[in-house]
């Protein structure tokens, strides 16, 4: 995803402030949470981005929502955000979060797309061949799109492997669309 100078800039604050107390692992899994909340509510990222709702009811919603379930510090910099009027950037700075805690323990996401969901052994399969591939540990992100019909489309950083069967049955209709029959006579 591509983040805004403020995204990295509070992402990597945070970070940075998690780091210096010894509390990353818990402020990772606090921004994981916000951002399965936020993915999962859309009106919970609509009432943040409302600029007619005042930020004392916010900050109540968003107490009332995680005081029992993140850190206070992780709850902290959330009402930090909305007191600096920044909480439209929230989801973005959940996310981008976690992109820093997975570049800082060495961890790559790879996404797989493919027409039914995975089973075990071919999870496992293309773990190990994209962590030979990559020398590092991979958060694998599973999709499915029916439409894909068998195989997969798989993407690293700016990478991608689509061996997909609508990709081949879309190359073999390119193929048989050239006319390599020449008329000599």
């Amino acid at each position: 995803m591509s983040y805004t100078k403020i995204t990295i800039r509070y992402a990597a604050a945070f970070f940075d402030l998690a780091t210096e107390n010894g509390l990353v692992e818990r402020a990772f899994e606090d921004m994981v949470l916000l951002g399965n909340v936020c993915t999962a509510n859309r009106d919970f990222v609509r009432m943040l981005q409302n600029p007619v709702i005042h930020g004392d009811k916010k900050n109540k919603i968003v107490t009332s929502i995680f005081s029992t379930t993140i850190h206070p510090a992780s709850l902290s910099f959330i009402k930090l955000m909305i007191r600096k009027r920044r909480e439209r950037y929230l989801p973005s700075i959940a996310e981008a979060f976690t992109d820093l805690y997975k570049a800082s323990k060495g961890i790559k996401t790879a996404y797989v797309t493919s027409a039914v969901e995975l089973v075990a052994a071919e999870k496992a399969g293309v773990l190990e061949i994209l962590g030979k591939l990559t020398d590092k540990k991979i958060d694998l992100v599973e999709k499915t799109n029916a439409s894909l019909i068998g195989g997969l489309v798989i993407s690293l950083d700016n990478f991608q492997v689509d061996q997909s069967i609508v990709t081949k049955i879309k190359e073999l209709k390119k193929d048989f669309e050239k006319n390599l029959f020449v008329k000599e006579f």
